[in-house]
């Protein structure tokens, strides 16, 4: 684990050292709105599904680029869906808050007077906050608590100059993670989850 991080701290530190020779780097702050699609998940044994409900979700991200070809970027969103248990005969439903932290490095194709299309991978965590629980349809409290999951991100999109500093965004992102079960034994699917967001937002550059 140790090794690892030295190498990811090696990696960034090299990429910086690379951009600082080169271009001089800007920052960039966007906002963005998404549709969410959750994918299902059923445990190894067949006995339970989880289909979370798809929602909205609100982004933010503040990204720094050290010359026009790498970056880094840093997120945070925010949604609100439920997640529906399906354990026969009966249902189980957490209405919840979802909020992504996540960073990631940016990797800028080219470049035209108008477009300016990227990739981006990297990772980070999101936090389920439990509200309102159902069991089959009816408002039924039972125990439940917040749990956070670590998750991998990664998309693409493309940047459109618009007028001086700012530009507009559209992006896909995935977020693959582990499926939560609110610290109810009986919910844990064991199965990884997915976030799929297509985003379209404003971006203002300095």
């Amino acid at each position: 684990m140790v090794s690892k991080a030295g190498l990811g701290v090696a990696f960034v530190l090299g990429m910086t050292f690379v951009a600082s020779a080169q271009d001089v780097g800007r920052f960039e702050l966007s906002l963005s709105e998404a549709a969410v699609f959750s994918k299902s998940a059923t445990s190894s044994t067949s006995a339970l599904t989880l289909k979370p409900t798809n929602s909205g979700a609100t982004l933010g991200t503040f990204r720094y680029r050290f010359n026009r070809t790498h970056g880094l970027e840093l997120n945070i969103g925010h949604t609100m869906n439920s997640q529906v248990f399906f354990l026969p005969p009966n249902n189980f439903r957490v209405m919840a808050g979802v909020t992504e932290y996540s960073g990631a490095y940016v990797l800028n194709l080219f470049q035209t007077p108008r477009l300016e299309p990227f990739l981006f991978g990297g990772a980070g965590a999101l936090r389920f906050t439990p509200g309102n629980t159902y069991i089959d349809g009816f408002l039924s409290p039972f125990p439940v608590n917040r749990q956070t999951a670590l998750a991998f991100l990664y998309g693409g999109g493309a940047d459109y100059h618009l007028w001086r500093f700012f530009s507009a965004r559209l992006q896909y992102r995935g977020l693959i993670y582990k499926t939560p079960n609110f610290g109810q034994p009986n919910l844990a699917t064991g199965a990884k989850g997915h976030l799929a967001e297509p985003a379209i937002g404003i971006v203002a550059n300095f």
